[in-house]
C-alpha cells in the first residue's frame, strides 16, 4: 500500500514537472522514488534530480476505526481488527549540491519549487479526480510539513549526508485492513423477552 500511494505521487509530479516545462525536459523523470542515502553514507539520489523519500510512518490515532464487527454480503456477522490508518512523512530533496554552476543549483530550486506549487493546488487525491490512484487507496490527503532546525540538523545527521534543499509533506490515511477473521456467527433473526420474572 506504501510503494502504491508513493508510486503514484511520483508519477502525479513527474507528469506535472513536465507539463510544467512545457515538455522540453531531457528526461521524462524529474523526481525519483528512492532513499535519501545509501548504507556508505553517499547521497542516493541521482545528481541534478529530486528524490521523493519516505522518511517516518506514523499511526493515525485521531481517526482510529473502534468498530471490530462488520455485517457481510451474506448478513453474517464477522469480527476483525479495526483498520489502521498511518501518515507517511515524504522528503522531496533536490540533489544540486555537487553541481558547480549556479544555474543548475538555481534549476534544482525551480523544481523544488514546482512541486510546493503542485501541492498547493491540489493535495486532495481521491479517485474521482485521479482516475490513476490504485482501486486500494480511497484517499490521500497532503499537506506541508515544516521541521525546526533542531529536526532539520537531526535528520541529516542521522541519515550521515550533507543538506540539499528539501521540503517535508505529511501523506494522510493510507488505510490497512486484512479483514483476516477471527470470529463469524449468523444473523441474529429473532429476539425473544422472557416475562417470567416481571411482577
Amino acid at each position: 500500500m506504501i510503494d502504491k500511494a508513493l508510486r503514484f505521487l511520483t508519477d502525479e509530479l513527474n507528469t506535472y514537472l513536465l507539463n510544467r516545462a512545457g515538455g522540453e525536459s531531457s528526461s521524462p523523470q524529474e523526481i525519483v522514488l528512492t532513499n535519501v542515502a545509501k548504507s556508505n553514507g553517499d547521497l542516493a539520489i541521482p545528481t541534478e534530480k529530486l528524490g521523493l523519500s519516505l522518511i517516518n510512518i506514523e499511526e493515525e490515532r485521531v481517526m482510529k476505526e473502534q468498530r471490530s464487527t462488520y455485517r457481510n454480503v451474506n448478513g453474517d456477522v464477522e469480527t476483525y481488527n479495526p483498520e489502521i490508518k498511518v501518515n507517511l512523512y515524504v522528503l522531496i530533496s533536490a540533489n544540486y549540491i555537487n553541481v558547480t554552476t549556479a544555474s543548475s543549483y538555481e534549476e534544482g530550486l525551480k523544481q523544488l519549487s514546482g512541486v510546493i506549487s503542485f501541492f498547493q493546488g491540489k493535495n486532495v487525491f481521491v479517485p474521482d479526480n485521479s482516475p490513476t490512484l490504485d482501486p486500494s487507496i480511497q484517499k490521500l490527503i497532503v499537506e506541508l510539513y515544516s521541521f525546526s532546525f533542531e529536526q532539520q540538523y537531526n535528520f541529516w545527521s542521522v541519515v550521515g549526508a550533507k543538506y540539499m534543499p528539501s521540503v517535508l509533506y505529511r501523506v494522510r490515511l493510507v488505510s490497512f485492513q486484512e479483514k483476516r477473521i477471527l470470529e463469524q456467527a449468523g444473523p441474529v433473526t429473532q429476539a425473544t423477552i422472557g416475562l417470567n420474572n416481571i411482577l
